[in-house]
């Protein structure tokens, strides 16, 4: 009864952590996760995504490169998918599922209409920049000031009149008095947030 009772305990001292860590770090497993490897496979004469052969494409020049991208010769790749219109002879991976060639740039295999291919950084956190916009994920983040737009950290960042979270502007929070904590916490002069809502002061 007491061996029993022991490993009933140890089981629940282990589980338990384990379960509340996982909850806890729900936002930063979501940024560790978003871009696996690649599960290509370039065989003699055909190549694979994942067991799915991708028809045309060929193997004798295929070259695996990074968040899910590939390419070869005359064609471009996004998870085994062709992109339709991508050029292979300027294709550059950027990170954070950015890529761009001469003409375009996409995010995660699709085209970022507008998005200025010349001019067009990555920064940090799946935020990047153009002359222009300043785009989270893909997409624009309204309202953004190229000029003075800084990625802080955590999903974290702002210009000279705004902060965002994940490319969401925090409404009332001051961009002067900003400072990011560790952990998704965050305060201005004002108020204190968690993950880019506000949680007291």
């Amino acid at each position: 009864m007491n061996r029993i009772l022991y490993i009933f305990l140890l089981v629940a001292f282990v589980a338990v952590p384990c379960v509340a860590q996982r909850d806890y770090d729900t936002h930063s497993d979501r940024r560790e996760c978003r871009h696996h490897r690649p599960r290509y496979y370039v065989g003699n004469d055909d190549v694979y995504f994942e067991g799915r052969k991708i028809e045309g494409a060929s193997a004798s020049s295929f070259s695996i490169l990074h968040d899910g991208y590939a390419k070869d010769t005359w064609t471009v790749y996004y998870n085994g998918i062709k992109i339709d219109g991508a050029s292979a002879d300027s294709f550059k991976v950027l990170g954070y599922g950015y890529a761009k060639d001469t003409w375009n740039v996409y995010y995660n295999g699709s085209k970022i209409d507008g998005a200025s291919s010349d001019s067009f950084n990555v920064l940090e956190d799946w935020y990047a920049k153009d002359t222009w916009n300043v785009y989270y994920d893909g997409m624009k983040v309204s309202g953004a000031s190229t000029d003075s737009f800084k990625v802080l950290r955590d999903g974290y960042a702002k210009d000279t009149w705004s902060v965002y979270f994940d490319g969401k502007k925090i409404d009332g929070a001051s961009p002067d008095s900003f400072k990011c904590g560790r952990d998704g916490y965050a305060r201005d002069s004002w108020n204190t947030y968690y993950w880019g809502e506000k949680i007291g002061r």
